[in-house]
C-alpha cells in the first residue's frame, strides 16, 4: 500500500500532466493567472514582504525556498482557494511562477513541509510587533478611517483530538493557546474551540485587529486588551469602540472611560440603567429628539428612530 506523501506526489505529476497539451512534436503549457495580479499589488502596497523579512528569524541560505516566499504563497492561497497545507503546492502549479515569485523547479518543492516549517519561523517571531507595524502601514497606504472600530468575536469549533493543545503550554518560550470547551458559538457544546476575536474599521469594514484567545475565555475579558492595542494602532484613544453587551461590564466601561475613550454598546436586561429607562418610558418622561425616519417606497412612515439626551446614573 502507497504512503500518503507518494500518493500526493502521483497526484501532482497528474495535474501537471492536464495542463500540458502535445501535438506535432510540439508541447503547449497551461498555466492560470486568476486574481493573483491583483493579490500581489495589494501585497506591494502592504509592503508585506519587506515586514515579513524584518520579524521572521533569519532565512538560512542553503532553502530551496525562502521561508517569506513559501508564507506569501500561503497567503495568495488562503484568499483565493483555501486549500490544506498538504494540497498548496498542487495549487501553485496551476499558476505562472513568476505571479507567485518563484521558479517552476522551486514550485515543484513547494510541499506541506516547509510550508509548516515556514508557519514554525512565523510562531517563534515577534508577531504582535509584526502586526502593528504591519498595520500601521496598511492604514497610512490605504488611508482607513479609525474613527470608528467595530469589535466582535466568534469560536473556531475543531473535531479530533489535541492532545498537546488542550491546556495550552510553552513552546519555543511562548505561551500556546488551549483548544478547551467553552461558550460555543456554533451551537456545539460538545466540541472544542479557540476564540477568534476581530475589529473592524467602519471605513469599509476593513479588518484592522485579531487575536485569537484560549477556548474558555470569556469575551467580557478580552475588550480592556483589545482596546489597548487599538490605542497603539490608531495612536489616540478617541476613536468610538462599538462592541456588543459583553463589553456593558462596569470594569470595561470605567476602564475605557477613565482613559478618555468613548464607547457605543448594548447594555444588558440586568442593568439598574434599563429597569429605570423602561419605567420612564412608560411614565412618558422621556423627551425624545427624532434622528432618522425611514419610508418606505409611496413615502409613508415604516420607522422613526430618537435618541434620549442626557446621563443616566450607574
Amino acid at each position: 500500500m502507497s504512503s500518503p506523501r507518494s500518493r500526493r506526489s502521483k497526484s501532482r505529476e497528474q495535474a501537471r500532466a492536464v495542463h500540458v497539451a502535445q501535438s506535432g512534436g510540439v508541447s503547449l503549457s497551461s498555466l492560470s493567472v486568476g486574481a493573483l495580479p491583483i493579490v500581489n499589488r495589494i501585497f506591494e502596497r502592504m509592503k508585506l514582504e519587506d515586514w515579513l523579512t524584518a520579524y521572521l528569524p533569519r532565512a538560512d541560505g542553503r532553502n530551496k525556498i525562502m521561508p517569506v516566499s513559501s508564507m506569501l504563497v500561503l497567503l495568495r492561497n488562503i484568499l483565493l482557494c483555501r486549500e490544506p497545507l498538504y494540497g498548496v503546492g498542487e495549487w501553485a502549479e496551476r499558476y505562472a511562477p513568476d505571479l507567485l515569485d518563484l521558479t517552476a523547479k522551486q514550485i515543484t518543492a513547494l510541499n506541506d513541509d516547509r510550508v509548516g516549517r515556514c508557519l514554525d519561523q512565523l510562531f517563534a517571531a515577534d508577531r504582535t510587533s509584526l502586526l502593528l507595524s504591519l498595520v500601521s502601514h496598511v492604514v497610512r497606504e490605504f488611508d482607513v478611517g479609525l474613527d470608528q472600530l467595530h469589535n466582535d468575536s466568534t469560536t473556531v469549533t475543531f473535531f479530533g483530538r489535541y492532545e498537546e493543545a488542550k491546556r495550552g503550554a510553552r513552546q519555543a518560550g511562548k505561551e500556546t493557546l488551549a483548544i478547551t470547551w467553552g461558550h460555543n458559538k456554533d451551537h456545539r457544546p460538545d466540541l472544542k474551540q479557540l476564540l477568534f476575536i476581530l475589529t473592524v474599521a467602519a471605513d469599509g469594514a476593513v479588518p484592522v485587529h485579531f487575536r485569537p484567545a484560549h477556548g474558555n475565555v470569556a469575551d467580557a475579558k478580552t475588550h480592556q486588551a483589545t482596546w489597548d492595542l487599538l490605542c497603539k494602532i490608531s495612536g489616540r484613544c478617541d476613536f468610538l469602540y462599538v462592541a456588543d453587551s459583553k463589553l456593558a461590564t462596569t470594569e470595561n466601561m470605567t476602564y475605557i472611560n477613565t482613559r478618555h475613550g468613548r464607547f457605543v454598546t448594548i447594555l444588558p436586561r440586568a442593568r439598574k440603567e434599563d429597569s429605570d429607562f423602561r419605567e420612564q418610558a412608560a411614565s412618558s418622561a422621556i423627551d425624545w429628539r427624532e434622528i432618522y425616519t425611514r419610508r418606505n417606497e409611496d413615502g409613508d412612515v415604516v420607522d422613526r428612530f430618537g435618541i434620549r439626551d442626557g446621563q443616566t446614573s450607574t
